[in-house]
């Protein structure tokens, strides 16, 4: 009688639309596989707005090598396609190189014909995140809690210079020990330590000749690489242990009746939490599924902890 009961409650759409959870969200964490080497897989994105500066920046782009940590940065006015497209061609391409991968979240910014273009001339290949999934791309998420907070403590009381301790905040991270690699980010993109102003009267490394420092320097290059992998895989295993402990991980199967989280803009405390019914139609990786509405037809892809059963 106990299960009947229980399964009728579940049953419910009205009171499963509406009643909010009091558990952690579903899903264990999945952790992406670290890349081989230094500029493979990249992210970027936009942070703001912020408060405009005195230059009339309300912006800035963040982007990140997810091997070394290695981040680039540059104060904008906005956030449009175009900007986006300039600091990758200009900022990036045309400084450190093409990537095989970058790493984006679904902004318009980032999915205009010119942006993607330029993306297909190059050669990059161009992954996008799943709608309300921040975890998808945490790496970056977790590199603008420690940016963000060192840019204000720089920035003036109005904030209307941070802009211009932009660059000096992004090479103090550069020249940081990243805890999940074990080197500075900067050591593990440029073969070599930063040396800055304090550490001009340090003695400088003389190689006895050219092809004994191109060796060395592949000795160090291949040892820090296997080493920031390993100790990358090392603290994902960790964050994986935290992040899943007392939370479920229900998987879901082609053809079953869901209702999914409600994320129009303009709903209010009398809103539906979630929404439906919807009807699983793929698939695609162990969190993330495609659904398609029974009325309507409309077809979204959402990850399990916007998804709720109706039994």
């Amino acid at each position: 009688m106990y299960k009947d009961i229980k399964q009728h409650i579940l049953s419910c759409i009205h009171c499963r639309k509406i009643k909010p959870s009091r558990r952690k969200p579903d899903g264990h964490l999945v952790s992406i596989e670290p890349p081989r080497g230094v500029w493979e897989r990249i992210a970027m994105d936009y942070v703001g707005p912020v408060p405009e500066s005195a230059s009339g920046n309300k912006y800035f782009l963040v982007l990140t090598d997810l091997f070394s940590k290695f981040i680039v940065t540059k104060a904008v006015p906005d956030n449009t396609s175009t900007t986006a497209a300039k600091f990758l061609l200009y900022d990036v391409f045309m400084i450190y190189g093409v990537p095989l991968e970058i790493l984006t979240d679904n902004g318009q910014h980032f999915s205009s014909s010119l942006y993607e273009s330029l993306l297909t001339l190059t050669g990059c290949c161009h992954i996008k995140t799943t709608p309300y999934n921040p975890q998808a791309n945490g790496q970056f998420e977790r590199h603008n809690a420690t940016l963000l907070p060192n840019l204000l403590a720089l920035s003036n009381r109005s904030k209307s210079n941070w802009d211009d301790k932009l660059l000096p905040t992004t090479f103090n991270y550069n020249s940081t020990r990243h805890d999940s690699t074990g080197y500075t980010p900067f050591e593990l993109m440029f073969a070599r330590h930063p040396r800055f102003i304090a550490d001009l009267n340090s003695p400088l490394t003389t190689p006895h000749n050219i092809s004994h420092y191109h060796h060395t320097m592949e000795q160090f290059i291949e040892h820090v690489k296997i080493a920031a992998r390993e100790n990358t895989r090392r603290n994902q295993h960790l964050a994986k242990q935290r992040f899943d402990q007392n939370r479920s991980n229900p998987q879901y199967s082609v053809g079953q009746t869901v209702l999914i989280r409600n994320r129009n803009p303009s709903m209010n405390k009398f809103s539906f939490k979630f929404i439906g019914p919807y009807t699983i139609i793929n698939r695609i990786r162990d969190k993330t599924y495609i659904v398609q509405h029974e009325g309507t037809g409309r077809r979204v892809q959402v990850t399990v902890h916007d998804i709720r059963s109706l039994n």
